[in-house]
Protein backbone atom coordinates (compact mmCIF):
# COMPACT_ATOMS: atom_id res chain seq x y z
CA UNK A 1 0.00 0.00 0.00
CA UNK A 2 2.09 2.31 0.63
CA UNK A 3 3.87 1.56 -3.28
CA UNK A 4 0.37 2.92 -3.97
CA UNK A 5 0.39 6.04 -1.95
CA UNK A 6 4.12 6.26 -3.15
CA UNK A 7 2.91 5.94 -6.29
CA UNK A 8 -0.55 8.50 -5.77
CA UNK A 9 1.97 10.82 -4.05
CA UNK A 10 4.23 11.03 -7.21
CA UNK A 11 1.44 11.23 -9.64
CA UNK A 12 -0.20 14.36 -7.49
CA UNK A 13 3.19 15.59 -7.78
CA UNK A 14 4.06 15.64 -11.14
CA UNK A 15 0.51 16.64 -11.97
CA UNK A 16 1.46 19.75 -9.75
CA UNK A 17 4.61 20.06 -11.23
CA UNK A 18 3.33 20.06 -14.89
CA UNK A 19 0.10 22.40 -13.82
CA UNK A 20 3.15 24.85 -12.06
CA UNK A 21 5.10 24.49 -15.70
CA UNK A 22 1.76 25.37 -17.59
CA UNK A 23 0.72 28.45 -14.88
CA UNK A 24 4.17 29.87 -15.36
CA UNK A 25 4.04 29.59 -18.98
CA UNK A 26 0.79 30.95 -19.19
CA UNK A 27 2.35 34.22 -16.64
CA UNK A 28 5.12 34.65 -18.84
CA UNK A 29 2.85 35.23 -21.92
CA UNK A 30 0.79 37.54 -19.49
CA UNK A 31 3.77 39.55 -18.65
CA UNK A 32 5.12 39.57 -22.31
CA UNK A 33 1.66 40.41 -23.55
CA UNK A 34 1.52 43.32 -20.78
CA UNK A 35 4.94 44.67 -21.67
CA UNK A 36 3.87 44.54 -25.71
CA UNK A 37 0.27 46.58 -24.47
CA UNK A 38 2.45 49.14 -22.33
CA UNK A 39 4.54 49.65 -25.43
CA UNK A 40 1.56 49.68 -27.66
CA UNK A 41 -0.12 52.35 -24.94
CA UNK A 42 3.00 54.50 -24.87
CA UNK A 43 3.06 54.36 -28.59
CA UNK A 44 -0.40 55.08 -28.83
CA UNK A 45 -0.02 58.01 -26.56
CA UNK A 46 3.24 59.69 -28.64
CA UNK A 47 0.60 58.98 -31.53
CA UNK A 48 -2.07 60.76 -29.62
CA UNK A 49 0.80 63.92 -28.48
CA UNK A 50 1.41 63.68 -32.36
CA UNK A 51 -1.53 63.97 -33.72
CA UNK A 52 -2.60 66.89 -30.93
CA UNK A 53 0.27 69.38 -32.65
CA UNK A 54 -0.80 67.97 -36.07
CA UNK A 55 -4.51 69.33 -35.32
CA UNK A 56 -3.12 72.37 -33.96
CA UNK A 57 -1.17 72.76 -37.00
CA UNK A 58 -4.15 72.42 -39.18
CA UNK A 59 -6.23 74.77 -37.23
CA UNK A 60 -3.06 77.41 -37.64
CA UNK A 61 -3.56 76.09 -40.89
CA UNK A 62 -7.51 76.61 -41.52
CA UNK A 63 -7.26 80.12 -40.03
CA UNK A 64 -4.94 81.37 -42.03
CA UNK A 65 -6.82 79.86 -45.06
CA UNK A 66 -9.95 81.78 -44.03
CA UNK A 67 -8.06 84.96 -43.50
CA UNK A 68 -6.66 84.56 -46.87
CA UNK A 69 -10.48 83.35 -48.72
CA UNK A 70 -11.48 86.76 -47.17
CA UNK A 71 -8.98 88.63 -48.70
CA UNK A 72 -9.39 86.92 -51.89
CA UNK A 73 -13.06 87.20 -51.97
CA UNK A 74 -12.54 91.44 -50.73
CA UNK A 75 -9.56 91.72 -54.22
CA UNK A 76 -12.87 89.50 -56.20
CA UNK A 77 -15.56 92.31 -55.17
CA UNK A 78 -12.59 95.19 -55.93
CA UNK A 79 -11.93 93.31 -59.67
CA UNK A 80 -15.89 92.72 -60.30
CA UNK A 81 -16.12 96.54 -59.49
CA UNK A 82 -13.24 97.27 -61.54
CA UNK A 83 -14.54 95.23 -64.16
CA UNK A 84 -18.10 96.68 -64.18
CA UNK A 85 -16.51 100.03 -64.33
CA UNK A 86 -14.28 99.09 -67.46
CA UNK A 87 -17.62 97.55 -69.21
CA UNK A 88 -19.46 100.66 -68.48
CA UNK A 89 -17.14 102.88 -70.48
CA UNK A 90 -17.10 100.35 -73.19
CA UNK A 91 -20.52 100.33 -73.67
CA UNK A 92 -20.04 104.55 -73.88
CA UNK A 93 -17.11 103.76 -75.75
CA UNK A 94 -19.43 101.59 -78.30
CA UNK A 95 -22.38 104.45 -78.16
CA UNK A 96 -19.93 106.55 -79.49
CA UNK A 97 -18.47 104.68 -81.89
CA UNK A 98 -21.78 103.89 -83.31
CA UNK A 99 -22.58 107.70 -83.51
CA UNK A 100 -19.19 108.27 -85.30
CA UNK A 101 -19.93 105.36 -87.64
CA UNK A 102 -23.43 106.97 -88.19
CA UNK A 103 -21.39 110.65 -88.84
CA UNK A 104 -19.08 108.69 -91.15
CA UNK A 105 -21.92 107.31 -93.18
CA UNK A 106 -23.91 111.04 -93.61
CA UNK A 107 -20.11 112.36 -94.64
CA UNK A 108 -19.84 109.72 -97.26
CA UNK A 109 -23.26 110.52 -98.23
CA UNK A 110 -22.24 113.79 -98.33
CA UNK A 111 -19.00 112.99 -100.20
CA UNK A 112 -21.29 110.52 -103.33
CA UNK A 113 -23.52 113.67 -103.64
CA UNK A 114 -20.51 115.88 -104.01
CA UNK A 115 -19.20 113.59 -106.29
CA UNK A 116 -21.89 113.58 -108.43
CA UNK A 117 -22.10 117.32 -108.88
CA UNK A 118 -18.53 117.36 -109.32
CA UNK A 119 -18.74 114.87 -111.94
CA UNK A 120 -22.27 117.11 -113.36
CA UNK A 121 -19.91 120.19 -113.36
CA UNK A 122 -17.14 118.34 -115.29
CA UNK A 123 -19.69 117.49 -118.30
CA UNK A 124 -20.97 120.85 -118.51
CA UNK A 125 -17.78 122.54 -118.29
CA UNK A 126 -16.62 120.15 -121.07
CA UNK A 127 -20.03 120.63 -122.80
CA UNK A 128 -18.83 125.00 -122.61
CA UNK A 129 -15.28 123.60 -123.60
CA UNK A 130 -16.80 122.04 -127.11
CA UNK A 131 -19.14 125.28 -127.50
CA UNK A 132 -16.40 127.45 -126.83
CA UNK A 133 -14.07 125.54 -129.71
CA UNK A 134 -17.27 125.77 -132.18
CA UNK A 135 -17.96 129.44 -131.68
CA UNK A 136 -14.26 129.95 -131.81
CA UNK A 137 -14.22 127.69 -134.96
CA UNK A 138 -17.02 130.05 -136.57
CA UNK A 139 -15.00 133.24 -135.11
CA UNK A 140 -11.69 131.71 -137.08
CA UNK A 141 -14.28 131.25 -139.97
CA UNK A 142 -15.83 134.70 -140.31
CA UNK A 143 -12.61 136.25 -139.93
CA UNK A 144 -10.98 134.37 -143.01
CA UNK A 145 -13.61 134.58 -145.24
CA UNK A 146 -13.97 138.79 -143.96
CA UNK A 147 -10.30 138.97 -144.94
CA UNK A 148 -11.36 137.36 -148.19
CA UNK A 149 -13.78 139.07 -149.09
CA UNK A 150 -13.42 142.73 -150.16
CA UNK A 151 -13.86 145.36 -148.43
CA UNK A 152 -17.57 146.10 -147.05
CA UNK A 153 -19.47 148.84 -145.58
CA UNK A 154 -18.51 149.67 -142.23
CA UNK A 155 -20.95 147.96 -140.25
CA UNK A 156 -20.62 147.47 -136.58
CA UNK A 157 -22.50 144.15 -135.60
CA UNK A 158 -23.91 143.62 -132.61
CA UNK A 159 -22.37 141.44 -129.90
CA UNK A 160 -23.75 138.08 -129.16
CA UNK A 161 -24.59 137.37 -126.00
CA UNK A 162 -22.21 136.21 -123.73
CA UNK A 163 -22.91 132.54 -122.45
CA UNK A 164 -24.33 132.49 -118.79
CA UNK A 165 -22.19 131.93 -116.38
CA UNK A 166 -21.81 127.89 -114.52
CA UNK A 167 -21.59 127.83 -110.97
CA UNK A 168 -18.31 126.02 -110.29
CA UNK A 169 -17.12 126.88 -113.65
CA UNK A 170 -14.30 128.78 -114.90
CA UNK A 171 -13.89 131.55 -117.44
CA UNK A 172 -11.67 130.40 -119.96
Amino acid sequence: MRNLILGILVAAVAILGFFSYQSSQQGNVLQTDLVASTAAVTALEAEKATLTAEVARLQGLTDSTTAATEAAAAAAETEIATLTALTDQVAALEAEKSALTDQVAGLEAEKTALTDQLASAAAETASLTDRVAALQAQIDEMGAAAAAAPPAPEVTPAPAPAPAPVEGATNP
